[in-house]
């Protein structure tokens, strides 16, 4: 079990467990105003617990999730919690999903390439576990299209893709007619480069703001959790 300070995650029953990845656009989200939540590919259900304890009482979560035994694990951990009037778990894919207009749309999508054919990295994964983390289950092209036509008029698209993509990931965004205003570049430590980016999206006929952009860094020169990286996941870790 993993515990954050106002909710426990249950995840035995889950491919992908709860990481850093998830804790950090969990904190780092961009919630503000919002009324209406979707959490696409919830896993666990970590980022609807998050988003429901840095939200009004009067926002409602949808929590979506394709694999049956991670919706029912991730229903179960939100009827443990404090929100279980708030958060609905449905079990189906984003392409089946039509839950009208949402203020605020997030995910932690699977972003893994399938194995080359001379490795066997894959060989032994789960079923589960390829569609939890390998990207044909959930594109990001899947993620904008309906972005574009779900997502409120002054809404949030809230993801992380690998830093190797974000070039890339920009680009289809754009096709989508999404613009990146605020860029998170994620980094094990100031030492190497960075394996991840958090990106905030809106519409881009919307959108007046100058893009945004920084770096965090998890650890510092010690190898301790650096002081921005416990800023932000502050409400959620017991050791901060």
């Amino acid at each position: 079990m993993f515990r954050c300070k106002q909710f426990a995650i249950r995840q035995d029953k889950c491919a992908m467990k709860v990481n850093t990845d998830s804790l950090i656009l969990g904190s780092w989200a961009y919630v503000e105003g919002a009324n209406s939540v979707l959490d696409v590919g919830t896993g666990t259900g970590i980022l609807a617990l998050m988003l429901a304890q840095r939200t009004p009482e009067c926002v409602l979560i949808d929590a979506i999730e394709v694999d049956y035994d991670a919706a029912q694990q991730a229903s179960e951990n939100a009827a443990n919690s404090k929100w279980p009037h708030r958060i609905n778990v449905l079990c189906k894919s984003l392409q089946e999903h039509n839950g009208g207009h949402y203020d605020v749309i997030v995910s932690n999508p699977p972003y893994f390439l399938a194995a080359h054919a001379d490795t066997k990295a894959y060989d032994e994964q789960s079923v589960q576990r390829a569609t939890a983390r390998q990207i044909g289950s959930l594109t990001p092209a899947d993620l904008f299209s309906y972005s574009q036509r779900w997502l409120a008029r002054n809404g949030w698209l809230n993801c992380v893709y690998p830093y190797a993509d974000k070039a890339e990931i920009l680009a289809q965004a754009e096709e989508w007619d999404l613009r990146a205003v605020h860029l998170m570049d994620i980094s094990h430590d100031d030492t190497r480069a960075p394996y991840l980016c958090a990106f905030r999206f809106q519409h881009a006929h919307e959108s007046s703001l100058d893009r945004y952009q920084e770096t965090l860094f998890i650890r510092n020169k010690a190898g301790e959790y650096s002081e921005a990286y416990k800023a932000l996941c502050k409400p959620f870790y017991l050791k901060f």
